[in-house]
């Protein structure tokens, strides 16, 4: 049977390793025999690889085949370029990369994502990626606890501090395959919605004979594998971590447990993770915002709000407002206080087409930041977290006001504290929690969890433009289709990858997403 699925194939490349995979066969394989070897590892093989722009592996338009590089295309804080506007100014796109038709199917929710108006492409490049790194974790929590010769204080802290950057790493990457391609967790129906495969062995389990190899397993139980990772990775840690920004710590692992519980819905359980935590200085070490815009961005490596990230900046690269890139969406930019918002900084109207461009928070014009703009955490989610699950619970408003407005102190300019109760409490926190955390990975996230959050569901109709061009003349032609995606939609979860439904005999369940025809179609030429 040829091997189409890459999960069965770094599957097996994991079990070789229990065997012979690091034996000694020739002087180009070595063998693991202590624990900085598999402190390397991680380091080439299972974490993301956070690049620069003048790195030779950098490139401008990534390629849509890049692992987890469309998280915030598909929600509403992104649009298509103003097409009037750029026809008005007479300004002309001669190149309709590979990025912008590879977005296709996402930016526009279609129910086969390797659309791309001209042809297909790949839509397993996040699914393959993130299991194979799932394989070499699961591989290594094994094999580390073989070891016989860890006797030093030294090889003791790594010791805990590797299995802690695991449970970490997997618990990420397990969390997002679950909001990608499983149902939103509802805590009513959990049990019986499926999310996908859930391998935490490093074993092959593939048997020929069977018609299917892989079962997608419910929500509930990723979950509970997902809490439980967080949890160790918090208690090891704790012991032993490096403090760096580029490796798991038990501050990152607190905040991203704290999510996971938002996810939940586990309120008690978020609110009661955080309040201790936040007495910690890269819990609580909010940077004031009024020096933003003195030539450096807000969001570096050098922010000390951040305290973990892997994987490049996407979104930044392509939100320049030009032709063919994409936009800011007029529907987010509302939201700020123009007068007194510092956030207001990260954007500003193109010359060329009047839409709105994403500057100040990643990029400056003389530095791009080396941080990722969707598998980044930094602690003022922490705020908007605690906030949240405190308002959710329904006693614990003052708490929630107290965090919401230690947040805005640092944003808005001769801020005045505020005092919400409710639905209205709760409304004010998912809009400060949106202008707070555009374009790091969470809006599409937080659009799926508030259509089955209990109190106070929500969901919207999100209407997108999606603009073409000719590339046969330095003058194109323009094409604007406009998308919508309705309250509720089906197309908040993505369908399984194709090769991994067709591999079995008895192909895997998918998840249904509705044709996606555009409202209209309007053709211009420049």
């Amino acid at each position: 049977m040829k091997i189409r699925n890459i999960l069965i194939g770094m599957l097996l490349l994991a079990s070789v390793g229990c065997s012979n995979f690091l034996d000694e066969f020739s002087q180009t394989n070595i063998r693991a025999s202590k624990i900085s070897d598999y402190d390397e590892l991680l380091l080439g093989s299972v974490y993301m690889p956070s690049l620069k722009p003048n790195e030779p592996t950098y490139y401008v338009y990534p390629r849509p085949a890049t692992s987890c590089s469309f998280f915030n295309m598909m929600d509403d804080d992104i649009n298509g370029v103003d097409i009037e506007a750029l026809n008005s100014v007479g300004y002309y796109a001669t190149e309709w990369p590979s990025f912008s038709r590879g977005m296709f199917g996402y930016m526009t929710w279609q129910k086969d994502l390797t659309n791309t108006m001209t042809g297909t492409w790949a839509d397993d490049a996040t699914w393959d990626d993130l299991y194979q790194r799932i394989a070499i974790l699961n591989t290594t929590l094994e094999e580390i606890d073989l070891l016989d010769n860890i006797s030093t204080d030294q090889e003791i802290a790594d010791y805990h501090r590797v299995k802690g950057e695991c449970h970490f790493l997997r618990a990420q990457f397990y969390l997002i395959l679950a909001n990608l391609y499983g149902k939103p967790y509802n805590p009513a129906t959990a049990s019986t919605d499926l999310g996908v495969p859930l391998k935490i062995t490093s074993g092959v389990e593939h048997d020929n004979d069977k018609e299917t190899q892989f079962d997608r397993t419910p929500l509930d139980q990723i979950y509970a594998q997902i809490v439980s990772d967080l949890q160790n990775a918090v208690e090891q840690l704790t012991i032993s971590s490096k403090g760096e920004l580029y490796r798991a710590s038990k501050e990152a692992a607190v905040l991203l447990l704290s999510r996971v519980y938002l996810y939940m819905q586990e309120w008690e359980e978020a609110k009661d993770l955080l309040e201790p935590n936040m007495e910690d200085y890269l819990l609580t070490s909010l940077v004031t915002m009024d020096s933003i815009g003195s030539g450096n961005p807000f969001i570096t490596e050098d922010n000390a709000e951040v305290i973990f990230s892997q994987g490049s900046l996407f979104s930044q690269i392509i939100m320049t407002g030009n032709p063919p890139d994409f936009c800011v969406s007029d529907n987010l930019y509302s939201l700020y206080d123009a007068e007194h918002d510092y956030r207001t900084l990260f954007f500003e109207k193109n010359a060329y087409t009047d839409s709105i461009a994403l500057v100040g928070k990643y990029y400056t014009g003389s530095h791009r930041s080396r941080v990722s703009d969707v598998l980044m955490l930094r602690n003022a989610e922490a705020y908007l977290n605690m906030a949240e699950a405190c308002a959710m619970m329904g006693t614990q408003d003052g708490l929630a006001n107290q965090y919401l407005n230690a947040l805005r102190r640092t944003r808005i300019k001769d801020y005045v504290d505020q005092t919400y109760a409710g639905e209205q409490l709760v409304n004010e926190i998912r809009n400060e929690r949106r202008k707070e955390l555009c374009f790091e990975g969470h809006r599409w996230f937080d659009l799926r969890r508030y259509t089955v959050s209990d109190p106070y569901p929500y969901s919207k109709q999100i209407r997108r433009k999606y603009c073409t061009y000719e590339t046969t003349t330095p003058y194109a032609k323009n094409t604007v289709y406009e998308y919508i995606l309705e309250e509720n939609d089906a197309a908040y979860t993505l369908d399984i990858p194709k090769n991994v439904k067709e591999f079995d005999t008895t192909p895997m369940p998918g998840n249904d997403r509705p044709e996606r025809v555009p409202l209209e179609t309007v053709e211009n030429e420049n």
